[in-house]
């Protein structure tokens, strides 16, 4: 592997290291990384709604016509963006909303369910909040991810779990689906460590601007 793995204009005691093994190289980024998400949520209070702003233009260029159209989100945690005014905003306009579900741990396999958000929120298999599982399974058009960094290129950096590559890459092998990550702009890095099987971004949404990884999502 042998880059240097560094975050965009942060000054951290990440610059200048160097690790070869990318599973070593993802295990110490995320203790990193996840602490620099609480500082950038501590910094940025107001990016929920400012990336709901940010993805009206985008949204409507790619879906003009979103009726009948899923948009799998996902329920906050901890530092992570909450894409809840996003997802009232797509619901306006026509979009049917669904949430991922973890349905077998040990295999890693994560589901997507329909959101009624009028109906509670249950624990799934690894302890987040999800649909309950009387819940219809969907096939979502647009898949929306959280992440701990990414890069103009469309590489994702995760928590580990591995749930969104495997779910991702079984829907991608059976339609074409769009994936947003959200992230804060500091979130951008450089030199993520990459391997086979984890799944890129079409495009990333932060709180200054719209990021289109191909054309497709142009």
């Amino acid at each position: 592997f042998g880059a240097a793995l560094r975050p965009l204009d942060r000054d951290d005691s990440l610059h200048g290291m160097t690790i070869v093994d990318p599973i070593a190289a993802k295990t110490a980024l995320r203790v990193f990384l996840r602490n620099q998400r609480k500082q950038l949520a501590r910094e940025h209070p107001e990016a929920d709604w400012m990336i709901a702003e940010v993805a009206r233009a985008p949204l409507q260029r790619l879906f003009p016509n979103p009726k009948g159209k899923i948009a799998a989100l996902y329920h906050g945690m901890g530092s992570e963006i909450s894409p809840r005014l996003l997802a009232e905003q797509m619901a306006e306009s026509g979009w049917t909303l669904a949430l991922p579900a973890v349905v077998d741990r040990d295999g890693g396999k994560m589901v997507f369910r329909r959101w009624d958000v009028e109906k509670p929120l249950k624990h799934d298999e690894i302890g987040l909040r999800a649909p309950a599982p009387d819940q219809p399974m969907v096939i979502p058009d647009l898949v929306v991810t959280p992440l701990l960094a990414f890069q103009r290129d469309g590489t994702r950096l995760g928590q580990g779990g591995g749930y969104y590559d495997r779910a991702l890459e079984f829907l991608r092998a059976r339609r074409s689906i769009f994936v947003l990550g959200l992230a804060y702009s500091g979130q951008q890095m450089e030199n993520l460590p990459h391997e086979p099987h984890d799944q890129r971004l079409d495009a990333i949404l932060t709180e200054k601007e719209y990021i289109a990884v191909n054309a497709m999502a142009g």
